[in-house]
């Protein structure tokens, strides 16, 4: 997939982790959020978004996000329609 035609989805991904975290959180979510472009052998193949100490692992090929909590355990993982359509619903 192209970086570029990524972007919308990328959008979506920061609102719903986002709303993921204030679930799970009772501080107040920073707007500010660090992300990472991932590469391998050349190509794009997803990104990481991370704020407050969560992170979320995007892997295009596998058509999923994966979730880690502040200490790096991870907390699970979700389709990646799934959970830009629960920020739609919201």
């Amino acid at each position: 997939m192209n970086p570029q035609s990524s972007t919308g989805k990328a959008e979506s991904i920061r609102k719903r982790f986002r709303d993921w975290i204030r679930t799970r959180s009772d501080s107040e979510v920073a707007h500010s959020m660090f992300e990472t472009t991932l590469v391998q052998g050349g190509s794009y193949v997803g990104r990481r978004f991370s704020t407050m100490g969560f992170s979320l692992l995007w892997l295009i090929d596998q058509e999923q996000v994966k979730f880690f909590g502040p200490d790096g355990s991870f907390l699970g993982s979700e389709s990646i329609d799934e959970f830009c359509q629960q920020s739609n619903l919201q």
